[in-house]
């Protein structure tokens, strides 16, 4: 369980020191609650490149343990507006990577992201489904449409174009660097 500042000790904190409380927003207080549920796997972890007083922008890596992306160290910067959860995270991968459903630009293809993000859902749900897409991407629903087919066509010629990006080499012309 990840411990953070409590609203009510951080508003203690400033009002015995003379500075003004500032209220958390809906979508902070709701970050907040879903960072302290986390559950996160091994393979996973979080950071707060911009200090834990900043919820709304933290860090995911991902570290598979199986499948083809195994051994790969993959992070995605999460940006959470104030209106959360009505709104889905902004999530980006910020290793580049052969995916398919993670263009080189990172974005990401998640339906929990896109159509398919309700209120109910939370961060936690949101991690669960990008440790999914390394176990198991998904060359039906592409960002990246040659990954995509080289996976359908020829899924051992996926998996080799795969350990060299992971590597630091070229595949499709396209440099990626080293992320083992």
């Amino acid at each position: 369980m990840i411990k953070l500042f409590s609203v009510k000790q951080k508003q203690k904190e400033n009002s015995a020191n003379g500075r003004p409380i500032n209220k958390q927003s809906a979508g902070e207080l709701r970050v907040q609650k879903d960072i302290s549920e986390l559950n996160l796997a091994k393979t996973t972890s979080i950071s707060f490149p911009n200090g834990k007083d900043k919820l709304l922008d933290f860090e995911i890596t991902i570290r598979p343990d199986e499948g083809f992306y195994q051994g790969g160290i993959f992070i995605f910067s999460f940006q959470i507006s104030q209106v959360y959860p009505h709104e889905a995270p902004k999530v980006k991968c910020k290793t580049k990577v052969y995916h398919p459903n993670i263009d080189l630009e990172g974005n990401v293809c998640l339906n929990i992201l896109r159509e398919d993000w309700k209120p109910v859902l939370s961060v936690n749900s949101i991690i669960y489904g990008l440790q999914y897409l390394f176990l198991d991407p998904n060359p039906d629903d592409p960002l990246n449409h040659d990954a995509a087919q080289v996976l359908r066509d020829n899924p051992r010629q996926f998996e080799q174009n795969v350990r060299r990006s992971m590597a630091g080499g070229y595949v499709g012309g396209h440099h990626f660097p080293r992320c083992i």
